[in-house]
């Protein structure tokens, strides 16, 4: 099977994915390393599913960046596609479950369309890969 060359779509967004992954993993690991000085202050709780949300969502943003530098290097198509599907929908639900106002859900619909868009032109990258 020939590897067709890469869609443009695909390279824009993977370098989003890129730099989405890389200030989502410094805003998440600065978020856990101040959550213990946000447990001491009077009014700060931190559920245990926070902490299980701020673990996935570092994990999936790893993910992120790996299947973004295989896109752009067109290895592997049809997984980076089906990986993107699970680190797409994983997140969402997590952050849905402790979202506390309008912003934080307008965060996440942001979060889930970048990784929408990833998703689909990968999509159709392996699409274009698998034509004969």
């Amino acid at each position: 099977m020939e590897k067709k060359p890469i869609i443009p779509f695909l390279k824009v967004m993977s370098i989003i994915v890129l730099i989405q992954s890389v200030i989502g993993i410094l805003i998440n690991g600065f978020a856990a390393f101040l959550a213990p000085v946000v447990e001491t202050s009077e009014s700060g709780i931190i559920t245990p599913i926070t902490w299980i949300s701020l673990a996935v969502s570092i994990v999936c943003l790893v993910i992120n960046f790996i299947l973004a530098i295989m896109a752009l290097q067109h290895k592997e198509i049809e997984l980076v596609y089906k990986v993107s599907i699970v680190t797409l929908i994983v997140p969402a639900v997590f952050s849905v479950v402790i979202a506390g106002g309008v912003s934080d859900y307008i965060s996440i619909a942001a979060g889930a369309v970048i990784s929408a868009l990833f998703c689909y032109a990968a999509f159709k990258q392996n699409k274009l890969d698998q034509a004969k």
